[in-house]
């Protein structure tokens, strides 16, 4: 059983025929107050002893949740970062492909526009070729339908010699 401190508050000695105290009752007490106080002493150094091991890892656990906290904002900024970074290329990506699709647009209209011309002038010239080659039918037509001297004298003979 252990020794509490009031117990050696409370505890009295024997007294002896004189008035002095029993002496192997001082000592077995003090033998036995010394080898509680060892042990206490003994288990309070322990737990300083582990107490100290645990202030040094609560420490070592606190800065190691400080770094992963800072490696999370960090990591949360990077992300933000990287998606601000990424929106602004998908708008400049989107930016730039309107850009090439109103130059294509205007490319194309650039060149149905140089067809229509080309049609129209195909067409003029279709028409005139039609109006020159009708007035050339025609002026044949003409000739052919006048006899000439030569013509008639050809076609007459052939007549003639057949009456």
């Amino acid at each position: 059983m252990r020794i509490t401190p009031l117990d050696i508050y409370q505890r009295e000695f024997s007294r002896k025929n004189i008035g002095g105290l029993d002496e192997n009752e001082v000592y077995g007490f003090l033998k036995k107050v010394g080898r509680e106080y060892e042990a206490l002493y003994a288990e309070n150094k322990s737990l300083k002893d582990q107490a100290q091991r645990l202030t040094g890892q609560m420490e070592d656990y606190l800065e190691l949740e400080k770094t992963l906290k800072q490696t999370l904002i960090s990591a949360q900024k990077a992300s933000g970062d990287l998606k601000d970074n990424a929106e602004k290329e998908a708008e400049l990506i989107v930016k730039e492909a309107e850009l090439q699709s109103e130059r294509i647009l205007d490319e194309a209209r650039s060149e149905a526009e140089l067809i229509g011309k080309d049609i129209r002038e195909l067409k003029k010239q279709k028409r005139m070729l039609k109006v020159e080659l009708r007035t050339v039918l025609e002026s044949y037509l003409a000739m052919v339908n006048e006899e000439s001297p030569v013509f008639a004298r050809v076609t007459a003979e052939p007549t003639a010699k057949a009456a």
